[in-house]
Formats: structure tokens, sequence, C-alpha cells
């Protein structure tokens, strides 16, 4: 009878083990089909619009394969022209620099996950690219207050990172006057290490010299790759943005080569699972 009893715990032992076992998988197949189901577009390599300033900036929207870049330049002197930007999704930044008779570009329509501004975007005609050159709309440029080329190259080296608890989507680290190599991860957001939007405004302080950034990814804990290496001219500034349609850990490198100087900011945002290339403020 003891051996009856013994023979039937251990058939409902392996009966239940087996349940769980299937219920794991059958767990994992969804959570699998789930991700499947989220559909990210395809996106051909292309610029989308060159928008110049009276001041001599130029900025450019281009798609990437996996992603949408956001790059602009200009002189030092003028550096701070484009920070009211720094906070608006890359839809929300062209309709912000452009007159309401600019036709949207349709990649810029895809990246945009805040219904209120693609609906805004959508009141537009919209357009694959724009094949010429565009002017900023008078709206922008009649606000702009650029921040001085000395406040950023002057006084003591500093290095500054925000409240990581502060901003729970983002996390910003600023420089002024700074003349050492830095290396800055997603990573350093609180263990959210996985983010969809890069971004920096930088100015080579140096009157010779230029200023190298490697926007670097890296995957399954393996060495990073890189994206791209943007040179930022002596005594010019640069800012850069790429929005990605998925998460991964991503940094920023900056190089100061024999120690010239730099300032500006580095932010990482887009932590968030419901959030595609906007920051969340």
């Amino acid at each position: 009878m003891k051996n009856k009893i013994k023979f039937n715990l251990v058939r409902i032992i392996v009966i239940f083990t087996l349940f769980l076992c299937y219920s794991c998988s059958s767990e994992e197949d969804t959570i699998h089909k789930n991700e499947e189901s989220i559909e990210i577009p395809v996106l051909t390599p292309k610029t989308l619009v060159t928008i110049e300033l009276p001041s001599n900036t130029t900025i450019t929207f281009k798609t990437e394969t996996d992603g949408i870049v956001f790059e602009a330049s200009g002189d030092s002197d003028n550096f701070g022209e484009l920070d009211g930007l720094n906070d608006l999704s890359l839809l929300d930044r062209f309709l912000t620099l452009t007159d309401e008779s600019i036709a949207v570009p349709t990649d810029l329509i895809k990246l945009e996950e805040d219904q209120k501004i693609k609906e805004k975007a959508l009141q537009r005609a919209t357009i694959e690219k724009h094949s010429v050159n565009l002017s900023v709309a008078k709206s922008f440029s009649n606000h702009i207050k650029a921040l001085r080329f000395p406040s950023l190259c002057n006084g003591w080296k500093e290095r500054y990172i925000e409240n990581l608890n502060s901003k729970p989507d983002r996390v910003t680290i600023s420089f002024k006057n700074y003349n050492t190599y830095d290396i800055s991860g997603s990573e350093l957001h609180n263990k959210k290490n996985k983010c969809r939007r890069v971004q920096f405004g930088l100015t080579n302080c140096d009157y010779n010299k230029e200023l190298r950034i490697y926007h670097e990814y890296a995957t399954n804990n393996g060495p990073a790759k890189t994206y791209a290496i943007i040179d930022i001219p002596p005594r010019k500034h640069k800012y850069y943005s790429k929005s990605f349609f998925a998460k991964a850990k991503r940094f920023i490198k900056i190089v100061s080569f024999n120690g010239h100087r730099y300032g500006g900011k580095v932010r990482f945002s887009g932590y968030k699972d419901n959030v595609w290339g906007l920051d969340n403020n």
C-alpha cells in the first residue's frame, strides 16, 4: 500500500512538473509572438530635408536603415540657437522649424508616436523628401536666443550629470571648458541601459583642431561598434540626434586630441517601452 502511495505521489509530481514546463513554454511563445507582432517600419536611407538659418547654421534630417538623424552645424558664436528643440521629437522639430505651407516628409510621421503631433503634421501635405533647401520659418528665427561662445569655453572645466531620478526617461551630461577624453553610455541611467534616442549639442572651443565624436553601440555585451563618426571643425558647433525604432545600449565617445577644449551636452532618452524617438519631461 505504501509503495502504491509513493508511486502515485511520484506520478503527481511528474505531471505537475510537466504542466509547469508547458506553461513556461507557452508564455515564452506568447512573448515572442507579441514581439514579432510589433511592426517596425522599413526605412530607405535618404536626405529628407535641409533647412538653412540666417546665422549660416545648416540643419539636415536624414533617414537611415534603423532610424532618423537630425544634424545641424554652424559657428560657435551662435551655439545654443537650437537649444529650444532639445525636448521635441523629430517630427515636432520639423513642424517648429518650417512654415505651415511646407509638406512633411512621410518618414518623420512614421517615427512619431504622439498622436497629437502626428495629427498636426497630417494637416499639411506630405512628401517623400524635399529636393531643394528650405529657409527656416520666421516664427522660429525671430525667437532664437543663442548661447554665446565664451560661456561654454571659459572658466573652470566642468562635467556634470543631472540627477538621474529627476527625469525618469532621460539622462543628460553637461560639459564646460572640458579638455579630457570622455565616454558616456546609456547605462548611466539607473540600470536602464537601453534607449531609443541619443543626442548631443557640442561646441569645439579650439581655434586649430577638430573635435571627434563617435556614436557607438554594443550588442549582447559584445565589443562596441560604430554607427557614425562626427567631426566638429575648430570654432564650430554641432547638434546631432538619432531616434531609433528599437532600444539598444548606446554610447557617445568624445575624443579630445591633445587636451583641447569643448562644451555642451550629451543626452540619452527613450528608455520607456511606449516611447519612440521622443523625450518625456
